[in-house]
C-alpha cells in the first residue's frame, strides 16, 4: 500500500479509515476481505493495515485477510454506545480514538456518517488513491482475471453454438430445440455455463436488429435471422470478486451489406488500437485515432449514430474502473487491463460491437481474448 503511504504523509494524516460494506471495490481489494457486513479498514502512518469488526466474523477475518483484526469491543465500543446512543457518533468516536486525530476518508464514505466523523475528527477527503493503486494489477489479480475470461469464453460459446444451431421459420425468428430462440433463452445459456465456476451474470447484453443500434439496450424476445446480433457478456467471480467482459456481433444468415461494412471497419479499428497500445501512450490517443479511423471509413463519431462510445476502459474489481480510453483518458501504465471496444450504431440499421480484454505490458497489448470473430454464423 505504498501509494497510500505517501498520500498520508502528503496530507499529514495520522490514518486512512474507509466504512463501508466488502461491496465497494477499494474496500474489497484494501482489505481482502468479504462480508455482509459494513466494517471499518484503518491504515496507518505506519504503514499497519487493521480491520474493526463484528466479533462474529473476527474468526474468518483472521483467515483471509492480511489485515490486522481488532473486535469492535475491543476497540471500546460497547463502552461508547454508553455515552452516545446514536451508533453512528459512537463508531466515529470509536474510529478516532483508534485512528488518530487527522484522518483521510474515501469520497465514497456516506455523507450523513462522514458529518459524524467530521464532528468528531479531521477530516480530510483522499482523492481516489485505492483507485488508482487498483488500476494497476498484480500477477495474481491478472491471473484472476484471465481465468474469468476462459469461463466467459466457454459460456459465450455455448451461446454461439444455439445461433448457429437454429433454424428460421417463415417469419425469420430463429427457432432452437423447437422454441423460438430468445434474448432472455441466449441469457439462460450463458448464465448455466458460468454458474458451476461461481460467476455471476447479471446484465448480460443479448440485443438483435434495430435493438442493437442502443449499446446498452439488453435485449428482449425473439431473435431473427439475417440480423446483427450484439452479445456483450461480463461475468463477475463472485469468490475473488474480479471481472471479465467480452463483446461478439453474430449473425444467423448474411445481414445487410451495410451491416457486413460496419463489422469489417469495427474489426479493423479494434485491430488499429491493439496495435497503439503500450506503456505512456494516452486513452485520449488511442480513442481519437479510432475516431479518425472511422471519419476515413466515413463514419461520424460523438454524435447519436456512429461511434458514439469511449473506445474502452479498465476492468478488474469493477466492470468500469480506471483507465479509460476515452477522449479525457490518461497515460496507460504496465499492468492496466484494459478492454478495446469499438462499436457502430445505426437506427433502421442496427449496431456492430467488438470487445477485446488485455493488460497492458512493456511490449505492448497482452490479449485475453481468445473466442473467434465470425458475423455470419
Amino acid at each position: 500500500m505504498k501509494g497510500l503511504l505517501e498520500e498520508l504523509t502528503k496530507q499529514s494524516c495520522d490514518a486512512y479509515v474507509a466504512y463501508d460494506l466488502s461491496d465497494n471495490a477499494d474496500m474489497r481489494y484494501a482489505s481482502g476481505f468479504l462480508t455482509s457486513d459494513p466494517f471499518v479498514y484503518v491504515f496507518s502512518k505506519e504503514g499497519v493495515a487493521t480491520l474493526i469488526i463484528s466479533a462474529m466474523e473476527a474468526a474468518r477475518a483472521r483467515q483471509e485477510s492480511a489485515c490486522n483484526i481488532v473486535t469492535r469491543s475491543a476497540a471500546g465500543l460497547p463502552e461508547l454506545l454508553k455515552q452516545y446512543p446514536d451508533a453512528d457518533l459512537a463508531t466515529a468516536h470509536m474510529i478516532r480514538n483508534f485512528s488518530g486525530q487527522r484522518l483521510l476518508v474515501p469520497a465514497s464514505m456516506q455523507v450523513g456518517f462522514a458529518r459524524k466523523l467530521e464532528s468528531v475528527a479531521d477530516v480530510v477527503i483522499d482523492s481516489g488513491t485505492i483507485e488508482k493503486m487498483r488500476s494497476v494489477k498484480t500477477p495474481d489479480e491478472i491471473e484472476k482475471i484471465r481465468f474469468v475470461q476462459k469461463v466467459n469464453e466457454n459460456a459465450a460459446r455455448a451461446a454461439v453454438d444455439a445461433i448457429r444451431s437454429s433454424e428460421p421459420d417463415e417469419n425469420g425468428v430463429l427457432i432452437f430445440e423447437d422454441e423460438p430462440l430468445t434474448s432472455e433463452k441466449v441469457r439462460d445459456i450463458i448464465h448455466y455455463r458460468l454458474h458451476p465456476f461461481n460467476c455471476d451474470d447479471k446484465e448480460t447484453i443479448v440485443s438483435c436488429g434495430e435493438v442493437s443500434s442502443m449499446p446498452h439496450a439488453k435485449g428482449t424476445g425473439p431473435l431473427h435471422a439475417n440480423q446483427p446480433i450484439v452479445m456483450d457478456v461480463y461475468p463477475r467471480c463472485e469468490t475473488t470478486g474480479y471481472f471479465a467482459d467480452m463483446t461478439r456481433t453474430v449473425s444467423k444468415g448474411a445481414p445487410s451489406d451495410e451491416v457486413i461494412r460496419m463489422y469489417d471497419t469495427v474489426k479493423k479499428a479494434k485491430e488499429l488500437a491493439a496495435s497503439m497500445i503500450h506503456p505512456g501512450i494516452t486513452g485520449a490517443e488511442v480513442h481519437n485515432a479510432i475516431v479518425e479511423f472511422f471519419r476515413q471509413a466515413g463514419y461520424e463519431s460523438g454524435g447519436s449514430s456512429g461511434f458514439i462510445h469511449s473506445l474502452g476502459h479498465g476492468v478488474g474489481l469493477e466492470i468500469h474502473e480506471a483507465p479509460s480510453l476515452s477522449p479525457s483518458g490518461g497515460e496507460l501504465k504496465e499492468g492496466n487491463v484494459i478492454t478495446l471496444e469499438p462499436g457502430l450504431y445505426y437506427q433502421g440499421i442496427g449496431g456492430v460491437r467488438l470487445e477485446d480484454m488485455g493488460v497492458v505490458t512493456r511490449d505492448g497489448f497482452d490479449r485475453f481474448t481468445c473466442f473467434e470473430e465470425q458475423l455470419i454464423v
